[in-house]
């Protein structure tokens, strides 16, 4: 009897350690299954730094100086310098070009004649100035003796007259040689204008560099003949392709660029600019469009040392374009300039606010739906998502600044958002493998 008992209590223990066994097995398949439908993601707590926004813009960046050089009159061209090319550095007071010189150089011959032969006719008024200065000078000495004289009867009326009549005709060659001498010295200053205007005429058949730079455009051949006619000036592009020679000088450059009015108080002369320019443009534009709500844009897509031009704003127009109610801003470039070419399209992130000690969210952990912004917050205890409403600030490199909705420290979804729905359960990444080594663990 007492056998049968015991038998009968080992079959029980048995029976109940299977059982106990399968619904440890049952739960660990139920767990399994609610992780293998779980959504991976990626998880990080919200931090807290500082965050500087960005001001985008785009323009065309031009050298610094650019001088248009042209000929005056038309002409053939008889000389250009055959050791210059496009992109050949010249100096100022170079000779680049010039037409031919026989008629101009012929005039300032002929204008320097006329101004030789007015200085000799100066020359002789002078001296025809100085005799009648002198002639007149005796007269009226003479005319004072007998004035004198004819007081104490010592002259007669007669002698007196001719004294009186020899000082008016003294007077009259001394107003005379004045008005001579004045006139010939007219004849100078006449001459000397026509040697100018000679001259000037000579300077435009000339093309002279009067900068120190590069070669822009070179427009006109040796033996061509060239027509002012043939420049056209109503457009940039016109006339980079028609005026005879383009210089500019590449040490600097220059952006000017259209601004909405409410941008107006977040930028101010000296904030710093990074200048796209020459290959990063389209992988920043990538970037940017791949955060969902965040415009093209907003935000410099690389870091603030990953860009090689920089820059500095220097002017801010005060007045508003009434068509566009836009204001223009220039920027001139102060680092990397070489990287730039000129007449280049760039892309412009300006300095804008800042704001310090403030919760962060990255781009990739925020959605956005009828315009309001969202992220999805973890909950630890049932692996679960849920959607929470957030009210967005400054935008930066860092990321966005959150200006309510968000404590520092939550947990929030970072990646794998696009595929989530408020309360989906969530796998995060690395976390199967941490367990799966625990369970090992507890096992040995």
């Amino acid at each position: 009897m007492k056998f049968r008992f015991l038998l009968s209590a080992s079959i029980m223990l048995a029976l109940s350690a299977c059982g106990s066994g399968a619904e440890d097995a049952d739960g660990e398949e139920t767990e399994a299954a609610a992780q293998a439908q779980a959504i991976s993601v990626r998880v990080a707590r919200v931090q807290t730094g500082d965050i500087q926004s960005w001001v985008y813009a785009q323009g065309t960046a031009r050298a610094g100086e650019r001088e248009f050089l042209s000929f005056e009159s038309a002409g053939r061209v008889a000389y250009v310098d055959p050791r210059l090319d496009e992109g050949d550095r010249v100096r100022r007071g170079q000779v680049i070009a010039y037409q031919q010189q026989a008629r101009a150089e012929a005039g300032v011959a002929n204008a320097r004649a006329n101004l030789a032969g007015a200085r000799t006719e100066v020359a002789v008024a002078q001296a025809n100035q100085r005799e009648a200065a002198a002639n007149l000078e005796l007269a009226q000495e003479t005319f004072e003796r007998y004035r004198q004289l004819l007081a104490l009867n010592s002259a007669s009326e007669q002698e007196y007259d001719e004294a009186e009549a020899r000082l008016a005709q003294a007077r009259a060659a001394k107003a005379k040689a004045d008005a001579q001498l004045a006139s010939v010295r007219s004849s100078v200053n006449a001459a000397r204008a026509q040697v100018d205007e000679a001259q000037v005429s000579v300077s435009e058949s000339r093309i002279v560099s009067p900068i120190n730079g590069v070669i822009a455009r070179l427009n006109i051949e040796q033996g061509r003949y060239f027509s002012p006619q043939t420049l056209q000036t109503g457009s940039e592009s016109g006339a980079l392709s028609t005026v005879p020679v383009v210089i500019i000088n590449p040490s600097f450059f220059e952006i000017t660029v259209q601004l909405p009015a409410f941008e107006r108080d977040a930028i101010e002369v000296g904030s710093e600019v990074l200048i796209d320019a020459g290959g990063s443009t389209e992988a920043t534009g990538q970037q940017a469009a791949e955060r969902p709500g965040i415009g093209s844009g907003r935000a410099p897509g690389l870091a603030v040392s990953d860009y090689a031009v920089g820059g500095r704003v220097t002017a801010i127009s005060p007045s508003l374009d009434p068509e566009r109610r836009s204001f223009q801003v220039t920027i001139r470039s102060n680092s990397g300039s070489v990287r730039l070419q000129d007449g280049e399209f760039v892309t412009t992130w300006i300095a804008g606010r800042e704001a310090t000690d403030t919760v962060i969210v990255p781009y990739d952990a925020i959605r956005f739906e009828d315009n309001a912004a969202y992220v999805f917050v973890y909950d630890p205890q049932t692996r679960v998502a849920r959607r929470t409403a957030i009210q967005l600030g400054l935008q930066g490199i860092e990321g966005v600044a959150v200006i309510s909705g968000l404590d520092a420290g939550t947990p929030i979804v970072t990646s794998g958002v696009e595929r989530l729905s408020d309360g989906d359960r969530v796998r995060r990444i690395g976390e199967q493998r941490r367990r799966s080594g625990s369970r090992t663990g507890e096992a040995q």
